[in-house]
Order: C-alpha cells, then structure tokens, then sequence
C-alpha cells in the first residue's frame, strides 16, 4: 500500500467517525471565546459548575470562587492503559466589572499503573493476622497521582466554554448557530488554522 492512499483512508475514517472537528463546530466555540459577560460573576460561575456537574465532574474545594476545578476523571483499563482528565475554570474580571470565562482541559494518557502494595514492618514478626492493626490489610483510595511519563497536556477547552454561553443566554448562542450556518451555506471557506 502507497503512503497517499493510506493518508487519504485514514483522514476519510476520521472524517467519517467525527474525530476531525467540523467548521460549524470550530467558528462557534471560537465566538464563544470572545464573550464578555455583563452579568454577576456568581451566575456565571454557577452555570460553569452545572455544565460540569452535566459531563460527570465534580469539584474540589476552592477558596477563589472565580476558580472551579475538578479532580480527576479516570476511563480505561488500569491494567492496561487510562486516560485521565479534569478540568479548570476560571472567571476573569475585567476593569469596567465584566467577566470572561476561561476553561482548559488537563488529559493524560497513563500506562498501566499499580499501586504498590501494604508491606511489613522489619521489626515486626509474623502476619497482620497473627497481630492486629499492624499493617493496612486493604488498598486505600487516595486522589490519583500521575506518574512522571504520563505528560498531562493543558489546552483551552473551547467547546465547555460554548456550553457555558449556550447555559447562560441560549437566544444569543441561537443567533450565533445561524448566522454560522449563514456564513457556510454562503460558501465562504473559512481558514481554521
């Protein structure tokens, strides 16, 4: 097989499957990103929370409260492979009182983690049977901790800060859909680079 139809088969599969995102898609989650909001920065901030609250994050504590943050979001085998993923949000005021919301995404890709298990003190003989309460005879969930080769990646999250938007004035975010679809249908070819 030729590299230029292997190319070509492999972009059609992406293109077929929905992993290549659409122009549609791409011009309303960049109009998102220049939304200012002219609205109390605790609705803000609440709809960014029931917008993660939809996808399954929770949140940890915070003493910012223009600062959401999740922990994280684990899928996949430990076994074998995992992906890890949280979540950040953040609320910047500007100098006239608005605010402008800031999402990002923190994903890693993790090989198969163990965690290493309960082991015997030197000074003590026998089994955890023999004397109680010596050693953890059970594993213990802690908040996960990626390991060092994991290379966690941070990027803008685009499409949680359309969703915000879309929660917190849908007539405005309908008005951007058709004008977006005004734009294409006219043909223009928009450079999304």
């Amino acid at each position: 097989m030729t590299t230029k139809p292997w190319l070509l088969a492999v972009l059609g599969a992406l293109l077929m499957t929905g992993c290549a995102s659409s122009p549609r898609k791409t011009l309303m989650e960049r109009t998102s990103s220049y939304v200012v909001y002219d609205l109390p920065a605790q609705q803000v901030m609440d709809a960014a929370e029931e917008v993660l609250g939809e996808r399954g994050y929770a949140l940890l504590p915070s003493t910012d409260p223009l600062l959401l943050q999740t922990p994280w979001k684990v899928s996949g085998n430990f076994d074998v492979w995992s992906a890890w993923s949280r979540r950040y949000v953040e609320g910047r005021k500007r100098a006239d009182g608005r605010i402008v919301v800031r999402a990002f995404e923190v994903a890693a890709n993790v090989p198969a983690r163990t965690q290493l298990l309960p082991g015997m003190a030197s000074s003590v003989s026998g089994t955890p049977e023999d004397k109680q309460n010596t050693t953890p005879t059970i594993i213990l969930a802690t908040e996960p901790v990626l390991v060092r080769s994991a290379r966690p990646v941070l990027r803008r999250d685009l499409e949680l800060e359309w969703a915000i938007m879309e929660r917190l004035n849908p007539e405005f975010a309908g008005r951007v859909k058709e004008q977006v679809d005004d734009y294409l249908a006219q043909g223009a070819a928009p450079d999304l680079r």
